[in-house]
């Protein structure tokens, strides 16, 4: 089947998506951070390192074994956490990249989905002292996009954030001082996924392994769309009970 044929059969509109009766969730706008490339030692792990995405994993749900397939296309990688169509199919839909524009971007256009593509963490395959670097730079971002929809009258109510890397990076540092990204590496292939708003419960799973193409399913699910054709599934325990 064509791969864009397969995309719009997954997120097609009639008889694909329903209004589960006893779901009502209160999630009315997901920031979705796409934060490139990196290790989940050094954004999760580390909280020396990444100490305001630790502060928000504290008040989320964290699948700490997050299965990444492909890792070395970042498209491919990226299609398969989130067919383009998705954007459509939930409403109003916004691609962006830079976290630093996340405030900007929600006041003016209040998408129900806004997607972050951030590609910083990049720089690693010149440099891995750039790339910690990077590491600290989007932490401090993701602060500030954290304490601004906190503390805001509108969106502190019904704003979700999820953070998932498209994959990681290898285990160690190449005799140039780079850290790319390369097949068989543990780093490379598990991320952490980290869920935090309304209808997330809170808590670590460091045991159940969930895959990139479960992206799709969850974040459809949550806005009481089903997604399917998609590959994935909707990962266990991340659903607050009503």
């Amino acid at each position: 089947m064509n791969r864009r044929i397969f995309l719009r059969k997954v997120f097609a509109v009639s008889g694909a998506f329903y209004l589960p009766p006893h779901r009502r969730f209160k999630t009315k706008h997901l920031v979705f951070i796409v934060n490139g490339a990196a290790r989940k030692k050094d954004y999760y792990e580390d909280a020396s390192l990444s100490p305001n995405i630790r502060r928000l994993a504290q008040e989320a749900f964290v699948f700490a074994e997050d299965h990444c397939e492909h890792v070395a296309s970042h498209e491919i990688a990226f299609s398969e956490l989130l067919p383009g169509p998705l954007l459509d199919c939930i409403g109003t839909g916004v691609q962006i990249h830079s976290i630093c524009r996340i405030p900007h971007t929600m006041q003016l256009h209040r998408p129900r989905l806004l997607i972050c593509r951030e590609s910083a963490h990049d720089v690693g395959h010149r440099s891995y002292e750039q790339y910690l670097s990077s590491v600290r730079i989007s932490d401090a971002a993701i602060g500030r996009v954290f304490d601004w929809i906190k503390g805001h009258p509108y969106f502190s109510k019904n704003t979700a954030i999820v953070i998932r890397p498209e994959f990681g990076r290898d285990d160690e540092v190449n005799q140039h001082g780079q850290l790319h990204h390369s097949y068989g590496f543990y780093y490379t292939h598990r991320v952490a996924s980290i869920f935090w708003g309304p209808d997330f419960n809170q808590g670590v799973d460091r045991k159940t392994v969930i895959s990139s193409f479960d992206m799709t399913p969850t974040l459809a699910g949550l806005f009481n769309l089903n997604a399917t054709y998609a590959q994935g599934q909707v990962v266990p325990g991340l659903f607050r009970r009503r």
